[in-house]
């Protein structure tokens, strides 16, 4: 009965808690960078995409939906284009 009361230590090793480990970083030197101009689109190209999808193509899709044939869209299209042409030159619209 004695041995049941009594209070027992029991003697534990220590726990270490591992922690993790600085990686070491590696310094390299400093290169020297040469920037490199890409090739870009050339803006006569977007600006002949924009206008391609910002008019020409509502233009025919419209001009489809009303029964044109195509010969007369395209000269509808060539009549604003030069129009347009003649407007920008003016100074009068900016596009």
């Amino acid at each position: 009965m004695l041995t049941l009361s009594t209070h027992t230590v029991h003697q534990r090793s220590p726990v270490k808690l591992t922690t993790k480990s600085k990686t070491r970083v590696i310094k390299r030197p400093v290169r020297s960078v040469v920037h490199v101009k890409a090739a870009g689109i050339p803006p006569e190209i977007v600006d002949a995409q924009f206008q391609l999808v910002a008019w020409v193509l509502p233009m025919t899709i419209a001009g489809r939906l009303m029964k044109m044939e195509y010969p007369e869209i395209a000269t509808g299209l060539a009549v604003m284009m030069a129009t347009k042409s003649v407007l920008n030159a003016a100074g009068i619209i900016h596009y």
